[in-house]
């Protein structure tokens, strides 16, 4: 695909690899992603996450297997707004904006920005709408740092996504010590399993917990609002219609 330019191009915006062959930087890439009708805002924040994250997702974007983890994240939503800035108003700004503002920095596995989507996400997109929220965040603790996957420091909320597989008793019981030592610290932790994601009506629980969590009042939502966030669940978790069937 071929690219023309009206306007110079931010600094380190090209990668050499080799000889004459240059790619896009990460962020530039997130910039021209927008352009294209291919992607929709939630398409470029979960690209985003990844962008800004300590994963990289195989060919068979499988969000529970099928990704390697990385040393550091390619770019930073710091980054990606700096050469958005740059670049001024083109085609795709307005979007690359809308999902720049969803980009959390700090994911360490895709089903952990799965989580924090849906956590974060607006209720126009199907998600709870809470704000605020730092993946993979360092807690000050009596016994010590501790770190949550994704945390709320303004909520005291904090949120462990435990995977497919139960953990060993070992691993289990630091886990125990840990999020007890949290506790201690005023913090509240909201564990999360997959099936809490991929079953109806555990989800509706997490849901609930959530808001009981944070002390609001969880009103009755409108079917629209349901089926924006069963269209939000589909598009974010694979094979979600095998779990529901």
């Amino acid at each position: 695909m071929r690219h023309e330019r009206s306007k110079e191009l931010p600094l380190k915006s090209l990668i050499r690899l080799s000889g004459d062959l240059l790619v896009e930087s990460p962020e530039l890439l997130f910039c021209d992603l927008a352009a294209s009708a291919k992607f929709d805002v939630v398409d470029l924040a979960m690209l985003g996450l990844e962008l800004c994250g300590t994963y990289l997702l195989e060919q068979d974007e499988n969000a529970w297997k099928g990704f390697i983890n990385t040393d550091t994240p390619m770019t930073s939503s710091a980054q990606i707004g700096r050469v958005l800035g740059y670049q001024g108003s083109v085609a795709g700004s307005r979007k690359a904006r809308e999902a720049l503002d969803l980009i959390v920095d700090g994911s360490h596995s895709p089903m952990e920005s799965v989580l924090v989507a849906l956590l974060t996400f607006p209720r126009r997109l199907g998600g709870f709408g809470l704000e605020g929220a730092r993946m993979n965040m360092c807690v000050q603790t009596s016994s010590g740092d501790r770190f949550v996957d994704i945390g709320f420091p303004e909520l005291n909320i904090a949120y462990e996504y435990k995977g497919l597989l139960y953990h060993l008793p070992e691993q289990a019981g630091r886990d125990d010590r840990r999020q007890n030592a949290l506790a201690g610290a005023g913090w509240t932790v909201i564990n999360v399993w997959h099936e809490d994601l991929t079953d109806p009506y555990l989800f509706s629980e997490l849901e609930a917990n959530t808001y009981r969590a944070i002390d609001r009042r969880l009103r009755k939502r409108s079917e629209k609002f349901r089926a924006r966030q069963r269209a939000l669940r589909s598009r974010l978790i694979p094979g979600l219609q095998r779990f529901e069937s």
